[in-house]
């Protein structure tokens, strides 16, 4: 993949205010992949979503990067039960009798 269809992280996270241990320490907890090019640090663009998601936890609720491994692990483990309960409730709604 070119550099140009890549994102720098030197620039993401000046414009994030963050700084560049920050998505080291990501990378190393395997929370986001990065590329490096020509001595120069990039993220692929679908790798933004998530590492945006992982700065604002970080700014907003204060969790330190270390931690936010554990933090993702429970928020896909409530997206999962979330999407247990929907496919549950349309079940019982197939085997509830209609209501006149």
């Amino acid at each position: 993949m070119q550099p140009d269809q890549l994102i720098s992280v030197s620039e993401f996270c000046v414009h994030h205010h963050i700084e560049i241990t920050f998505v080291q320490t990501l990378e190393q907890q395997g929370l986001v992949d990065t590329i490096l090019v020509e001595q120069s640090v990039y993220v692929q663009p679908e790798q933004l979503p998530r590492l945006e998601k992982f700065v604002r936890l970080h700014q907003d609720l204060a969790i330190h990067p270390e931690d936010l491994d554990v933090v993702d692990d429970l928020l896909e483990r409530l997206e999962r039960l979330q999407s247990q309960v929907t496919r549950l409730q349309n079940r019982l709604v197939f085997y509830e009798p209609l209501e006149s």
